[in-house]
């Protein structure tokens, strides 16, 4: 599937919540370009990037999208 790309056309810091956390406003558009997500039943979850940029990216622990998919598998109780 592919995750297409997102372009800010402007970001605007508006605010700080008391969280600490920014308050945004910003406009947003969705690319044709993006990255291409690969998803299979597996006895364990594991993250493989490849492509030029691929040495540039971690598959560790910090990665986001290795994250995500742990966080999912927490709240839906599936571990394939």
């Amino acid at each position: 599937m592919l995750a297409r790309a997102k372009v800010n056309l402007y970001l605007h810091i508006t605010g700080r919540r008391a969280d600490g956390y920014h308050l945004l406003d910003s406009l947003i558009v969705f690319a044709d370009a993006g990255d291409e997500i690969a998803l299979a039943p597996a006895d364990e979850l594991s993250l493989t990037i490849d492509g030029p940029f691929a040495a540039g990216l971690g598959a560790g622990p910090d990665n986001l999208v290795l994250r995500a998919a742990q966080a999912l598998q927490e709240v839906t109780g599936t571990r394939r």
